[in-house]
């Protein structure tokens, strides 16, 4: 039998930045149907049409203003006063155009978008929910895992009583707008012949999405309670006593798997 989903909390909110992306869009369809948060606040760079919900309010967003600190488009989103905020955004050097874009997007927008929605009157309890990748190490000679660690590393001290990374391998089942080649042909590999020997290989997005819904409800000890997640290694720099848990692409794959 499925483990159940933590109790009802009245009156929790929670924010989602990159509700449209290939994790976004299934993670803000579970929060949808959670029965602690009454209101999910979705800040996107476009309008468009979410799923028709009472619970489910729009935002646009610039966040180029977020990184330069302009105070009336932070205030917009601290004003949420948010319990939990999940984040799902990035992208692809390829997808970016240069390196210096990919970083933008990828770690400057992330981290101006956290620190704009930690709100100091919840700062006792508030939960940092961060969609991360497999092998993020802010001291790594390439660009995509060192941006995800220096970004995981910013989190840490973004101004939030808890910091939960997820560190997911391949995304199996990611629904996205066009077709990459390469990940065709790595996603039959993982299907087909890693995931055999490895719970490491991948994760479907439907299946990441609710292990990061019930760290956003739950927290930390309640992931400690099912045996997922530990504290960062101790190269990873962060404030001392923040609270910072990482979970590996087997245990979101393992915690996702008991809450269907």
């Amino acid at each position: 039998m499925a483990d159940a989903i933590p109790a009802p909390s009245t009156g929790k909110t929670a924010i989602i930045f990159g509700a449209t992306g290939a994790v976004g869009t299934p993670l803000l369809e579970t929060l949808l149907q959670s029965p602690t948060f009454d209101k999910i606040h979705s800040f996107q760079r476009r309008a468009t049409d979410g799923p028709p919900n009472p619970k489910l309010i729009t935002h646009t967003v610039d966040f180029d203003k977020l990184v330069a600190k302009d105070e009336e488009e932070v205030k917009r989103v601290k004003e949420i006063a948010a319990d939990a905020v999940f984040i799902t955004l990035g992208t692809t050097r390829g997808a970016a155009g240069s390196a210096q874009a990919f970083e933008k997007i990828d770690k400057d927008y992330v981290l101006a978008a956290a620190r704009a929605a930690a709100s100091p009157e919840k700062a006792s309890s508030n939960k940092v929910v961060y969609c991360s990748s497999q092998m993020a190490n802010s001291g790594s000679r390439f660009l995509y895992t060192r941006s995800k660690g220096e970004t995981e590393e910013g989190l840490a001290s973004a101004g939030y009583s808890e910091t939960i990374l997820f560190r997911p391998g391949f995304l199996a089942q990611a629904q996205r707008p066009k077709t990459r080649p390469l990940e065709v042909v790595y996603g039959a590999l993982t299907g087909k012949v890693l995931s055999r020997f490895s719970d490491g290989a991948e994760i479907p997005v439907p299946i990441l999405a609710r292990a990061m819904r019930f760290a956003g409800e739950a927290g930390s000890s309640d992931l400690t309670a099912k045996g997922v997640g530990s504290p960062p290694v101790e190269a990873f720099k962060r404030p001392a006593g923040s609270a910072v848990t990482v979970l590996t692409n087997g245990e979101a794959l393992r915690l996702g798997k008991s809450l269907l």
